[in-house]
């Protein structure tokens, strides 16, 4: 049968950032290809911080190519003199392992345990 994880969460960016956040993640869609429609990107985002999202349930193993994707984006250097990186926040359910959280900050990913508040989320 197998062991299963399921990944949720967004970035938050600016408007220059966006278009190499959305670079990173179809560039590794494309060698990974399985999970890139995990990736959205809503059109016609009209505020200062743009989003996107991503949602995907998967073997376990292929969280390895998007906490990749995700050290990526966390990478990305600030776009003005603001000096606003990338941040985000993602959950993280293995089936074995229980659950994670991941947080874009700062310029890293950081991987702690994800608080038990949000458990419900895993059911």
């Amino acid at each position: 049968m197998g062991t299963y994880v399921t990944i949720r969460g967004w970035v938050e960016c600016d408007e220059r950032q966006l278009p190499l956040v959305q670079g990173i993640a179809e560039a590794e869609g494309a060698r990974e290809g399985r999970y890139r429609g995990g990736w959205s990107f809503p059109p016609g985002q009209t505020m200062w911080t743009m989003t996107a999202f991503f949602a995907a349930c998967g073997r376990a193993g292929y969280e390895d190519a998007v906490r990749e994707v995700l050290r990526q984006v966390a990478a990305l250097p600030a776009s003005d003199e603001d000096d606003d990186r990338v941040v985000g926040l993602f959950r993280v359910h293995h089936e074995v392992d229980g659950a994670t959280e991941w947080q874009l900050r700062d310029g890293t990913l950081l991987c702690v345990p994800a608080p038990p508040q949000h458990d419900y989320l895993d059911a």
